[in-house]
């Protein structure tokens, strides 16, 4: 886990390193720190060689309406396109299955495009990773 986590609540940060990212084209479910066979396969493929995870939803996990999320995540999806960046639509949701938020996956983005992208949409953290490296939460703040 990169960055300083005294600014956000402990029980938050337990909650995304338990979060389940997830890809339904192709199928993939990226847990943090957990080696990936089918995502590095996957990265192969398309000639990428790092991505990260990024949500527009509930600016700093507080929870706001469906409409407003949805309208958040349009304006992601509009400035990763703007940005020329290759992006899959995902889901992070929890184990359990009571909470989920969309999300994208975006193929070659630099940790620190990544960061300052979700920085831009008040983002508390992203999953980040590299090809053939497992995947680790990124903390904004």
């Amino acid at each position: 886990m990169d960055r300083n986590s005294n600014n956000i609540d402990q029980s938050l940060i337990e909650a995304y390193q338990n979060t389940i990212y997830a890809t339904s084209i192709p199928p993939l479910e990226i847990k943090i720190g957990q080696a990936n066979e089918a995502l590095t396969v996957f990265l192969f493929d398309n000639n990428a060689f790092n991505w990260a995870f990024v949500s527009a939803s509930n600016p700093f996990s507080i929870e706001i309406t469906e409409e407003e999320n949805n309208k958040r995540h349009q304006a992601l999806v509009e400035s990763v396109q703007q940005s020329g960046w290759r992006q899959i639509e995902g889901i992070g949701k929890s184990k359990d299955g009571k909470w989920s938020e969309r999300s994208l996956l975006i193929l070659d983005i630099s940790k620190k495009e990544a960061i300052k992208l979700a920085q831009s949409f008040e983002q508390n953290a992203i999953v980040f990773g590299y090809f053939n490296q497992n995947p680790e939460l990124v903390l904004c703040k």
